[in-house]
């Protein structure tokens, strides 16, 4: 016998919510393992803000395949910022100069984890 009314509108409820619930914990995994990635990028600077918080940087790189690619990432106060071995700040850094910048993508945007000028 199969179930009817009440018991079986209650179990598809349930069912709904538990696939629902499984959902919401699969993209709060997937948005932490994001923060974790870390990824690179070799550019050069075409715009630095400091005068607002957060501070930002923005770079312009090419892809592999030759095309464009413009990256902002935003730049915490703690951010190790070098040239050569040789701590810096973000405003010693100038428009068209070359850097490496290591980045975490996470739900705010691009957030700068390093940057060195090279």
């Amino acid at each position: 016998m199969g179930m009817s009314g009440r018991p079986r509108t209650f179990f598809l409820t349930f069912c709904l919510m538990c696939s629902l619930f499984v959902g919401t914990i699969t993209m709060a995994a997937s948005a932490l393992a994001s923060q974790t990635e870390r990824m690179k990028v070799q550019g050069e600077v075409v715009a630095i803000n400091v005068n607002d918080l957060p501070n930002v940087i923005v770079l312009r790189s090419t892809t592999v395949k030759n095309q464009e690619l413009i990256v902002g990432a935003t730049v915490d106060p703690d951010v190790r910022i070098t040239r050569g071995a040789t701590r810096v700040s973000l405003s010693n850094i100038k428009v068209g100069e070359s850097v490496d910048l290591v980045y975490i993508k996470t739900l705010e945007g691009l957030v700068a984890r390093s940057i060195h000028v090279r």
